[in-house]
C-alpha cells in the first residue's frame, strides 16, 4: 500500500521537504523582496492615478497593510543576520522599499487624492504606517553606511606580516 502519503515512497515526497514530508524552511530573500518591491511599486502607482475609489480603495488599503506587515518581517529577518549573503544589497533594496512606501502613503493621503476619502477611516494606521517607513529607510541607510564602512576600515588595515614585509623593502 504505498501512495502519496507513504513517507517511505521518496518519489511522492514533495521536493524541499523532510524525511517526515514537512516542508523545509529556506527563504528566498530575493523573491521575497522582488514581490515586496512590486507590492510597493502598485501603491506609489496607485496614488499617482485617479482610480475610483469605491471600486480600489479598499483593495489599495489592504495592499498598504499586506505590504507593511511582509516588509517588518523580511526586514527583521535580514537585520537578525548580520553574515547573510549579499546582506548589504537586501538592506539597501529593503531601504528603497521603505521610501516608496512612505512616498506612496504620504500621496495617497493628501487632501488632493481621490483615495483620501476612502482612507479617512484608516488615515491614522496610514500615517503610523508612513512615519514607521520613513524612520525604516532612515535607519537601514545608517546601518548600511556603517556596515560598509567598516569593512572598508578592515581592508585598509595592515596586519603585522605585510608590515614587517613592507619595512623590509
Amino acid at each position: 500500500m504505498h501512495g502519496q502519503n507513504c513517507m517511505l515512497c521518496p518519489l511522492y515526497r514533495k521536493a524541499g521537504s523532510d524525511y517526515n514530508g514537512r516542508m523545509s524552511q529556506v527563504l528566498h530573500y530575493q523573491d521575497d523582496l522582488y514581490l515586496i518591491n512590486s507590492l510597493s511599486r502598485f501603491l506609489a502607482d496607485a496614488s499617482r492615478l485617479e482610480a475610483d475609489p469605491e471600486i480600489l480603495g479598499d483593495t489599495i488599503a489592504a495592499v498598504a497593510r499586506i505590504t507593511d506587515g511582509s516588509f517588518r518581517r523580511i526586514r527583521e529577518l535580514v537585520l537578525e543576520k548580520p553574515h547573510l549573503a549579499d546582506r548589504p544589497d537586501y538592506m539597501k533594496l529593503l531601504a528603497d522599499i521603505a521610501t516608496t512606501m512612505a512616498d506612496a502613503l504620504e500621496r495617497l493621503l493628501a487632501a488632493d487624492s481621490s483615495m483620501a476619502v476612502n482612507l479617512s477611516s484608516s488615515a491614522d494606521e496610514m500615517s503610523r504606517m508612513m512615519n514607521a517607513h520613513r524612520a525604516a529607510s532612515s535607519d537601514l541607510r545608517e546601518i548600511l553606511r556603517e556596515s560598509l564602512n567598516g569593512v572598508m576600515n578592515d581592508e585598509n588595515q595592515v596586519s603585522g606580516d605585510e608590515l614587517n614585509e613592507l619595512l623590509k623593502i
